[in-house]
């Protein structure tokens, strides 16, 4: 069943939903609560791809219930582009992402579930939360910071370039060039013990006025410093300052 096609009908219907992945996910140890967790999460990606395909305006919606359950949201400035990360509670050692992708084409909307779990071959589980938007020769590209949690000692960072082009979501544009090739994302990962007596530790920045990328330096030894690695935008690619 689904609801009816108003804001608070559909972030009701998600919320419902929503609380039920988390309440299955405080008790995944008893018994069948890990059959009852996966099913909700299925219906929960089904019914946030659905709404947010079929009714545009979700783009703007708040969602603030769905954020007080723990749903991560990031928007674009220019509203085009939205993603939706939610912690599935699946995994055993580390995060298990599920993410969903909106994006805006010719007044429509459309939604992609991205099931970045842990385990599956070549991808990270990972959530974003934050979206910088770069204009550059009549184009515009979605620079999106995410992160992950592998382990209680290990975490990763990174950041990945999006654009919309002929109504399609790429999410591989090559915009950053280093000395092995040219790239969509960058990552790091480092050692969360690195950082245990931190009040705060940096994160990947994008800075609009001077178009540069700002990154984490980790060391040979996944320690994170207090340094940064920055590229540049040059006219066509970002390229690392020397």
């Amino acid at each position: 069943m689904f609801a009816q096609n108003s804001p608070q009908a559909i972030e009701s219907d998600l919320l419902r939903i929503l609380k039920k992945v988390n309440y299955y996910g405080a008790h995944k140890k008893e018994w069948k609560a890990i059959d009852s967790l996966q099913k909700q999460n299925r219906i929960f990606a089904f019914k946030l791809k659905y709404y947010t395909s079929k009714y545009p305006a979700t783009i703007s919606q708040s969602f603030i219930s769905l954020i007080k359950e723990r749903l991560v949201i990031a928007t674009s400035a220019d509203g085009m582009f939205r993603t939706y990360s939610w912690n599935t509670q699946l995994g055993v050692t580390g995060f298990d992402i599920y993410n969903v992708l909106q994006y805006k084409t010719n007044g429509q909307a459309v939604s992609l579930l991205k099931m970045d779990t842990v385990g599956k071959r070549a991808n990270q589980s990972l959530w974003y939360p934050k979206i910088f938007t770069f204009t550059v020769n009549n184009k515009t590209y979605y620079l999106a910071p995410y992160n992950s949690v592998y382990s209680a000692t290990k975490a990763g960072q990174g950041l990945k370039i999006f654009t919309i082009e002929k109504g399609v979501l790429i999410g591989n544009p090559p915009l950053i060039k280093t000395p092995t090739g040219v790239y969509s994302q960058l990552h790091y990962e480092f050692d969360v013990s690195s950082i245990a007596d931190w009040k705060s530790y940096p994160a990947i920045y994008f800075d609009q006025p001077t178009q540069t990328i700002r990154t984490p330096l980790v060391d040979f030894n996944h320690k994170m410093t207090r340094k940064f690695i920055t590229y540049k935008f040059t006219g066509r690619f970002f390229e690392k300052v020397k």
